[in-house]
């Protein structure tokens, strides 16, 4: 992988462990469209990243009841 100053050490690692792991069943066309996607998350995560959620914040959940097929309504 090339060294480029645009590239923070995060992507660099993530690009490292998909390569680790999923190198040897992609050809190295589509490891470099994985490698610019990797890049392209910078700017969706950071801001993710800046929103502070406290401790009080509980996750998002739904509720959806199970409805047999064979219920007979």
């Amino acid at each position: 992988m090339k060294s480029d100053p645009a590239i923070s050490l995060e992507q660099d690692l993530m690009y490292a462990i998909v390569k680790q792991r999923y190198g040897s069943l992609l050809s190295d066309e589509q490891l470099e469209e994985v490698r610019a996607s990797v890049i392209g998350l910078d700017g969706f995560l950071r801001p993710l990243r800046s929103f502070r959620l406290t401790n009080d914040v509980e996750p998002f959940s739904t509720f959806s009841p199970f409805r047999s097929e064979d219920s007979g309504e």
